[in-house]
């Protein structure tokens, strides 16, 4: 056999091989119908367990949908929970199609998913919130993180380890609030554990704040903002710092002093009905009456303004950001200048034995 007739064997066995597989790629939808339909529940998990890797995106959906449904059918509960935070993670709260199954496979199915996009509980739209009247780059009091839910749950917010706050969140947009770190000397990253507890499932889901430091000289004094004609605050009554090992993450101190004195010249008051610059006027307001009708018709109409209803409360308006920057100039040393970004990564979702 010459090596020609070789390679075109060695060619058609591959080209075989693929074609199988494309073809068992093609059919596997109709192949886990009919196990389905025969309740055949574990052969059914095998074959879609070695053909998940092999799918394009289009078909991955239904693929990673149906999965966890097999692990409930085949009663791995543990499976099935990492295989459900795999789709909501990817897919968010889309409902899977699964139009390939037969009507009685379907009708559970569609049953199945109906219970855990009730019960599921989905942190998506994770932004930092800044009141839309701040200005860019200004340093925030607090951060505030913004998300959605997808459902009642109960909560408990922990900060590298330690409990901020706890108690039930509803279906909906959600707040928290976090101290600004104090700690800008190198960058570093805060954990930020939300867990979550709904009456079938219970998760932890970790929110990284990456803060990024940067400093640099500034070589422009005259940007600089000198103080002038104001004492150094001093007289320190106490002080509070947060440390995790090494690593100062909070500061605060309590001073005796609370406002930096300034010398302001106040000049004195004006003669009574005069204004600068202008002749007094002859028709003082202090010497004119008041009629009594018209004092009577003042007071009906401020009771008449008192009985209306107050205004509703305007809600505070909020924008969305990936991101925080800020710079800011120490007293101490006026030369360097930091820069920080304040980044929010957040990290799969991972399911708790209780």
């Amino acid at each position: 056999m010459t090596e020609i007739k070789k390679t075109r064997l060695v060619l058609l066995v591959m080209l075989g091989f693929f074609c199988l597989a494309v073809s068992a790629r093609a059919d596997w939808k109709s192949e886990i119908n009919e196990l389905l339909k025969n309740r055949e529940y574990e052969p059914a998990l095998n074959l879609l367990e070695t053909t998940l890797s092999g799918l394009d995106q289009a078909e991955k959906q239904d693929a990673l949908a149906l999965l966890p449904f097999l692990y409930f059918k085949n009663n791995l509960p543990a499976e099935e929970k990492k295989a459900l935070i795999d789709y909501f993670e990817e897919f968010g709260d889309a409902q899977p199609l699964l139009s390939f199954l037969d009507f009685s496979v379907f009708n559970q199915a569609l049953e199945y998913w109906g219970r855990w996009r009730e019960d599921f509980p989905l942190v998506s739209n994770l932004n930092f919130l800044l009141p839309a009247s701040s200005e860019d780059r200004t340093i925030p009091g607090v951060l505030r993180l913004g998300f959605d839910l997808s459902a009642d749950a109960y909560y408990k917010i922990q900060v590298e380890g330690n409990p901020l706050e706890g108690g039930l969140w509803t279906k909906g947009a959600h707040l928290i609030e976090l101290p600004l770190p104090f700690y800008f000397d190198q960058s570093y990253s805060l954990n930020v554990d939300l867990y979550l507890k709904t009456r079938s499932i219970t998760i932890r889901k970790r929110i990284v704040l990456e803060l990024g430091i940067e400093k640099r000289n500034v070589k422009n004094r005259e940007l600089l903002v000198q103080r002038q004609e104001s004492p150094p605050i001093k007289n320190v009554e106490g002080e509070v710092a947060f440390y995790i090992g090494d690593t100062l993450i909070y500061k605060a101190t309590k001073y005796l002093q609370k406002q930096i004195p300034v010398k302001v010249y106040i000049p004195p008051p004006n003669p009574p009905g005069t204004k600068p610059y202008l002749a007094p006027d002859k028709d003082q307001p202090y010497f004119r009456g008041v009629s009594i009708l018209d004092a009577i018709s003042a007071i009906a109409g401020a009771i008449k303004d008192w009985k209306k209803k107050p205004p509703a409360k305007m809600p505070a308006s909020f924008v969305k950001r990936p991101e925080i920057s800020f710079s800011f100039t120490s007293l101490e040393n006026q030369e360097i200048r930091t820069d920080v970004s304040i980044k929010l990564r957040p990290v799969k979702a991972e399911p708790l034995p209780y």
